[in-house]
Parts: C-alpha cells; sequence; structure tokens
C-alpha cells in the first residue's frame, strides 16, 4: 500500500478542475472572414467530428495526467513496507564518510567531503532525536566508534578528521557490524558516502551481516584528470658530500590530454637543487633524472614538486637524504688482505678487521659492507649472523676458504651455491655481465679484447639457478655470484685474493668492483614512508644506553605522537599507535633531542582517479550479501524535505516527475502535429 511522506499536497489534485472546464467550456471566440469566392472552400482540410472529439479528449487526458503526476510527485509517495531500520527502537544508525584525499575534489558546491559533511547533518536532524548513531571514516577515530545521540553526532561531524588514509571499503563494513554487535543493537543502518575509487572499493573479504542494511551514496567529482609524481629513487643508494648523484623521479599523467614542458622542480632544505621539465603522452608515465650534489652532512629535507590543480595532495614528494660522512667496511678473518690497502686509508669509508673469533654483534649490525676473506673460519652461528646482517640490507662478499674448501658450506647453501671441486687449471676471466645493474654504471666502454683477471685456481661451484652470474671464466665457470637476500647483497667470489689463486687485487678492475659493493651496503635509513600503510619503523644504526623515549613531531612542535619501542638484535623497532596527521617531514626525538628526520607521504593508492559506477556499486554490495536499500545521487540532498524522503525510502517521486514531463511532452505534439 502507497503512502504520501506530505499528504496535505493532495488537495491539488482539485487543480484537476481546471482543465476539466476549460473543455467543457469553449471560449474561443469565432473570427468572421469575407470571401468572395467560394472555391476556396475546396483548399480547406475537412475535419471529421468525431477526430475532433478524439483530439479534445486526448488533451484532456494529457493535461490531466500532468496536474495529477505533478502533484503526487511532491506530496513523495512511498511503499511503508520497504522503509528503513531508522526511527525504530533498538536500531543503530550509521554513516560512514570515507575522508581519504580523494574525497577533497571539486564537487558542484564545494568539495566532496564537505557535501558528504552537510548531506549527513541533514541526514541526522530529520530522523527521530531518539535514534542512535555511529561516525565512521578512515581513521577509526575511537570517540566516534560508540553509540551517540542526536547533538553528539551533529558534533563530531562538525569536529570530523577531513584528512584520512585509503582504507579498504569491507574493512570499514566488518568494524561498523562488530560495533554494531558489540553494543547490542538488533537491527542497523549505515549510510556509505564515498567517491568508491576502484582501489579501494574491495568487499571480497567483507562478511555480510542480515540485521543491516545499506544505503549508498556515490559521489562524483567534477575532476576525473590528475598529473601526479609517483615515486622517487637514487641511482646510488649511499650519498657522500661532494660526490654527485642522480634522482629518479617518476611522473604519471592520468588524463587524456597530453602535457608538454610540465615543470618539476627539486628542493633540498628549501633551496633550489635541481629543475627540469617533461612531456607525458595522454594516460601516459615518463622518467626524469635530475642530478645533484650534496655539500653537507646529516639528514636532508628534500621534496621534489610539480603543479596540478585541483587535485594537489599528490603534487610533492617529500623525502630525507642520509648523507653519511663515512660507510663502515668490516672485514672477518685470521689476517687483513688487499681490501685493508683499499679501503682503510680513504675518508669516505671507516674500515675495520675482526677476527671470527671475537666478532662485535653491534659493529656488524651498523656495517655497510662485511667481507668474508679466504682466512676466516666461520661457525653455523655466525654464518646465520652474517645471513641476518644482509637480509636488513648489508653487502657482504665471501671469498673462497684457502684451508677448507667445504668452510662456510652452511653460508653458500643458504645462498644457493654448494662446493664441487677445486679447479687448478690456469684460466681467465672472459665474459661480465655488463647489462647488469652491478656492472651498468662500472663500466662504460668494454674493448673487444679487454685485459681481464687471470685465474690459477678457482673453486667450481653449482647453482641452483637463483644467483645471477655477474663474471664468467673463459672455461665457462662462474667466477662471481650475486643474490639478493632481504633488503641486501650477497657476493661469492669463486677466486681469492692471493696471488697464488688469481692478480685480482693487482688487477684494475678490483677497486671499482669493491667500491660498488661499499655503496651498495644498506642499514640506510628509507626515504620516506606512507602514512597510512607503514605502522612499524626499524632503526638499524641507533645505538641506545640507558632509559630512552621516543617521540614523533613537527617542526612546528605541535603535534606529537610518542610510539611504541622495542629493542631486538641491536635494532630499534617502533610502532604507530595512530596515522601521522598530515605528510611532510617529522622528526624522531629520542630523550627530548633530535635523532633524525623522517619523510611521510600520502598514499598513492589515490592518485589515479578510477571510479566505481553507482551500478556497479549496487551489484558488488548486493554480490557480498548486503541488504541494499538504496543507492542514492547526491542531488536528493539538494534540500532537507529530500533527505527526511530518503529515509522513507520514498523514489517514487522520481517517477511521477518524469510521467507529469511525458504528459507534457504527449500534448505539446497533439497540438503540433495532430491536423
Amino acid at each position: 500500500m502507497m503512502r504520501f511522506l506530505y499528504p496535505n499536497m493532495l488537495w491539488g489534485l482539485f487543480a484537476l478542475l481546471i482543465p476539466i472546464l476549460i473543455h467543457l467550456f469553449n471560449f474561443r471566440r469565432h473570427k468572421l472572414v469575407y470571401f468572395s469566392n467560394t472555391a476556396v472552400l475546396r483548399s480547406i482540410q475537412q475535419e471529421n467530428a468525431k477526430t475532433r472529439k478524439l483530439k479534445y479528449l486526448v488533451t484532456l487526458l494529457l493535461r490531466c495526467l500532468f496536474i495529477a503526476a505533478l502533484v503526487l510527485a511532491f506530496a513523495f509517495p512511498y511503499q511503508p513496507e520497504k522503509q528503513l531500520n531508522v526511527n525504530t527502537a533498538g536500531s543503530l544508525v550509521g554513516v560512514y564518510i570515507d575522508n581519504s584525499m580523494s574525497m577533497k575534489g571539486q564537487s558542484q558546491r564545494t568539495t566532496l567531503i564537505e557535501d558528504a559533511r552537510q548531506s549527513a547533518r541533514d541526514l541526522v536532524h530529520k530522523l527521530n532525536p531518539s535514534n542512535r548513531y555511529l561516525l565512521m571514516t578512515n581513521s577509526f577515530e575511537i570517540q566516534n566508534e560508540y553509540p551517540m545521540n542526536q547533538e553528539e553526532m551533529l558534533d563530531q561531524l562538525d569536529r570530523m578528521n577531513p584528512d584520512g588514509a585509503p582504507v579498504a571499503m569491507g574493512e570499514v563494513m566488518d568494524r561498523f557490524e562488530m560495533l554494531a554487535k558489540q553494543h547490542g543493537f538488533t537491527t542497523s543502518t549505515l549510510f556509505v558516502y564515498s567517491d568508491f575509487q576502484s582501489n579501494t572499493f574491495d568487499l571480497s573479504a567483507a562478511k555480510a551481516d542480515t540485521a543491516m542494511q545499506v544505503v549508498v551514496v556515490p559521489m562524483s567529482p567534477e575532476f576525473k584528470t590528475n598529473l601526479y609524481i609517483d615515486s622517487v629513487w637514487l641511482a646510488s643508494p649511499v650519498v657522500q658530500p661532494g660526490l654527485t648523484n642522480d634522482l629518479n623521479v617518476r611522473i604519471v599523467n592520468q588524463g587524456d590530454k597530453e602535457v608538454k614542458g610540465l615543470p618539476i622542480t627539486f628542493t633540498m632544505n628549501d633551496a633550489m637543487a635541481a629543475s627540469t621539465t617533461v612531456d607525458l603522452e595522454k594516460n601516459g608515465m615518463q622518467e626524469v633524472v635530475m642530478q645533484f650534489v650534496v655539500d653537507g652532512t646529516g639528514d636532508q629535507r628534500c621534496s621534489v614538486s610539480l603543479n596540478d590543480h585541483p587535485i594537489i595532495f599528490d603534487d610533492t614528494y617529500d623525502f630525507v637524504l642520509g648523507v653519511r660522512p663515512s660507510l663502515n667496511v668490516i672485514e672477518l678473518g685470521s689476517e687483513p688482505t688487499s681490501c685493508a690497502l683499499l679501503f682503510e686509508d680513504d675518508e669516505q669509508f671507516r674500515y675495520t678487521f675482526m677476527e671470527p673469533s671475537r666478532f662485535d654483534l653491534a659493529q656488524l649490525a651498523k656495517a655497510q659492507f662485511i667481507i668474508v676473506n679466504e682466512t676466516a673460519k666461520l661457525n653455523e652461528t655466525l654464518q646465520q649472523t652474517l645471513l641476518n646482517c644482509v637480509n636488513d640490507g648489508t653487502a657482504m662478499l665471501v671469498f673462497p676458504s684457502k684451508d677448507d674448501l667445504k668452510g662456510n658450506a652452511f653460508l653458500m647453501h643458504q645462498l644457493g651455491l654448494s662446493v664441487m671441486e677445486l679447479d687448478t687449471n690456469t684460466t681467465v676471466a672472459q665474459d661480465l655481465a655488463l647489462r647488469h645493474e652491478f656492472f651498468s654504471d662500472v663500466i662504460l666502454d668494454m674493448p673487444q679484447h679487454a685485459d681481464l683477471p687471470k685465474v690459477k685456481q678457482h673453486l667450481r661451484m653449482r647453482s641452483n639457478g637463483i644467483p645471477n652470474t655477474l663474471l664468467i671464466l673463459q672455461n665457462g665457470d662462474p667466477m662471481l655470484f650475486s643474490e639478493t637476500v632481504g633488503q641486501g647483497q650477497a657476493f661469492v667470489m669463486a677466486t681469492t685474493l692471493d696471488p697464488t689463486w688469481s692478480d685480482l687485487a693487482d688487477h684494475s678492475l678490483f677497486v671499482p668492483m669493491m667500491v660498488k659493493m661499499a655503496l651498495l651496503g644498506g642499514q640506510l635509513n628509507r626515504l620516506s614512508y606512507t602514512i597510512g600503510q607503514d605502522k612499524m619503523l626499524v632503526l638499524n644504526d641507533m645505538s641506545l644506553e640507558g632509559d630512552h623515549r621516543f617521540l614523533f613531531a613537527n617542526a612546528d612542535r605541535n603535534f606529537e605522537q610518542m610510539p611504541a619501542s622495542e629493542v631486538r638484535n641491536g635494532k630499534v623497532y617502533l610502532y604507530l599507535n595512530d596515522n601521522l596527521p598530515e605528510a611532510g617531514f617529522y622528526d624522531l626525538l629520542v630523550n627530548d633531542s633530535i635523532n633524525r628526520v623522517t619523510a611521510w607521504n600520502e598514499s598513492r593508492v589515490e592518485s589515479r582517479m578510477d571510479f566505481v559506477d553507482r551500478d556497479e556499486v549496487s551489484k558488488a554490495f548486493s554480490k557480498a550479501g548486503f541488504d541494499v536499500a538504496a543507492v542514492l545521487d547526491t542531488s536528493d540532498f539538494a534540500t532537507a524535505d529530500l533527505v527526511e524522503a530518503m529515509a522513507h525510502q520514498s523514489s517514487q517521486w522520481k517517477l511521477f516527475a518524469l510521467i507529469a514531463l511525458i504528459a507534457l511532452l504527449g500534448e505539446i505534439l497533439v497540438l503540433r502535429f495532430w491536423k
């Protein structure tokens, strides 16, 4: 049975008397026309009296239909059996507002998030004041997730944080269901305001509750094109004073127009470090390289930016360059080798020789490059320790043992290698993997008959196919292996630096190879972190003594957060309780003293303006098992009355409005073309 939200509007049906009276009384006056020739009458088309009456009757019916449909539309009809679970006892009303960065896009009036906030306020105003409410956002703020009355809900809507990280839709639905059950509500209705980006609209893991209704409100931005900085990285992970380095920047054009001469700027400590321009094809991507030199040491606050409106949250990418005065190099063995001559007198490196029986775990954890020379005898515990260091970012080079060919077997096995036999036939290095990134900037041009290292004896090793072969001997045996382990890099040499094994230590290739391995050494802080994704920070190069208190704070010190901390195996683990409020630089303070600077960026998940249309949204919710009570358009929130109508599931007014327009069009066509 149909009911009306505004039954008083039905008095307007008395207006049907107007067209009826007009048709009953013909008020048209006849005009007398004089003519002398009756032949003119032959050109007048004869009209059948019955046809004329039918035309008048059809016109009358169309006019009555127009007035009746218009009155019914303004009366807002609805079906009571389809009414939402609101304004009833024991029911919870939830409002989810997607407060991710993409919701700051322009709408027809202001921004999507402000439209959603105002619509939610109108909704709460029009519903029963005795209802209980929950406010859901991507921030999952605890103060919003308890049953509130009308006044508290309106206050929290005004205070809502507009900055949140992207969250999968399934996670939001599960959290609301959990809170509704936790507070003892038997039925619930959740109003979902979101732009429904494809990258975050995932309901695959959601568990639908039959006692929960969903009202979906897709928010559509005015602009769906975007230029953004996707990521940055360094050509060399180690930045040192006075040395040229390359900054790689990936720019994306997510639009259907080509962009020419887009300016890209690179600033360091608020001073211009480099600039360039880039051309982007429509829906294209381009990587640019910007060279720079750092003069000082310590943490350098850097930013790469472009100009793009109106979507600006991803136009700047902040990162920190940790400039080291020197790199830690540790050589393990019973006696030093030629490596000591290479590193100990170079200001760029801090060389330490260490006997395996007296190794210092704290020093190993801080090393960028570890060399296991041919005199080292390692037990299995120390071999596993070295693997852990490499996994955390250290570079390691392992030479075969001169005294025990099967020495360090555990280490070799973990790197995917097994020793077969000793080959004492003299040979020479023949082939380098010049296309591999290891040699790409070490050797720029290779002569056809280059003088490569000579090898008098070497270990023949079998690989399980995982390690990369960087250097091959003339007889086809690998001379240098490379293997990625976690965040670090491990290298294994088939010969030693001993003159009875090879002339590698005296060869011109030795120095650039060793320096490149040292530069690849990790233990460096990350360039940047992502808000909402990075909840744990691992610090490898921090020395702690006594009590310590950690604190994240922005430059103005108007925001501070104390993370939970844990120290394990010489490393510090920091756990963030809440997301940082905005992108930018945050100081990490230890006992009120700045220890380092960290850079945080918004997730680029929402940078691509790809949205799910309203029909697909409805199908996805229904497929996941949710009771979709309505899928509404933002135009339904033009007035507070329509918000109240929405609470009664009243969308039938649109049908009557359409009937009224069709009746009006039909009358025009009858009067114009029915002769």
